[in-house]
């Protein structure tokens, strides 16, 4: 029985070092800030505030891939949005939807429409939801049909920068509003551990490639 016990201990002693080591070199834990209405809505519907995410230290993220940068617009904060464009790639949005290089992600299926306040009006605002493959990845993304923002024209990525794009594509915090990021200060967002309740199975453990 001791023996047992003693077997269980190291194994939860190798276990936390692991963790820590993790931490302190590889993934980087952070909670989805809820104090901001804007940038609230803008991560939906991938992400909801108050999801405790793992971050990838100094893994700069590529097309398709989910990216917590610094904010150009307020260096103490951070923006969450899908990189659209690397260096050389041009990119456009047009009715909502992003072509890169003269090519646009195909749609899947479409996923439950989500109803979210308006950040500014406070007025509640139905959005649909579709599925998109741009052959990177797949993911969710929200817009508005019939009252879609107005487009995006050409935007060249210059070397050592991103263009972001909001999965929540009418309420966004992304490249259209403050242009391209400096590459060096985002990170790949890979994993959600668990949303403001650890006993909410549907936002716990989840891959966020």
């Amino acid at each position: 029985m001791r023996s047992l016990v003693r077997g269980l201990l190291w194994i939860g002693a190798i276990m936390g070092a692991i963790g820590v080591l993790l931490h302190l070199f590889v993934l980087d834990a952070w909670v989805v800030p809820a104090d901001d209405p804007s940038f609230s809505v803008s991560v939906l519907p991938t992400l909801v505030p108050q999801d405790n995410i793992l971050v990838q230290r100094k893994a700069i993220p590529t097309n398709g891939q989910l990216a917590r940068c610094v904010s150009p617009e307020n260096p103490s904060r951070y923006v969450v949005a899908r990189v659209f464009g690397t260096a050389g790639e041009r990119v456009e949005i047009r009715e909502e939807r992003v072509w890169v290089s003269g090519k646009v992600a195909t749609k899947r299926h479409m996923c439950p429409p989500l109803t979210v306040p308006h950040p500014i009006t406070g007025a509640d605002l139905s959005l649909s939801c579709t599925v998109e493959d741009n052959g990177l990845a797949t993911y969710a993304a929200l817009r508005d049909h019939e009252h879609p923002e107005p487009s995006h024209g050409i935007t060249t990525v210059e070397e050592g920068r991103l263009f972001l794009v909001s999965d929540n594509r009418h309420l966004h915090q992304d490249s259209r509003d403050f242009g391209t990021v400096d590459a060096s200060t985002c990170e790949h967002v890979v994993f959600r551990l668990w949303g403001e309740s650890f006993l909410d199975g549907s936002r716990r453990f989840t891959m966020l490639w």
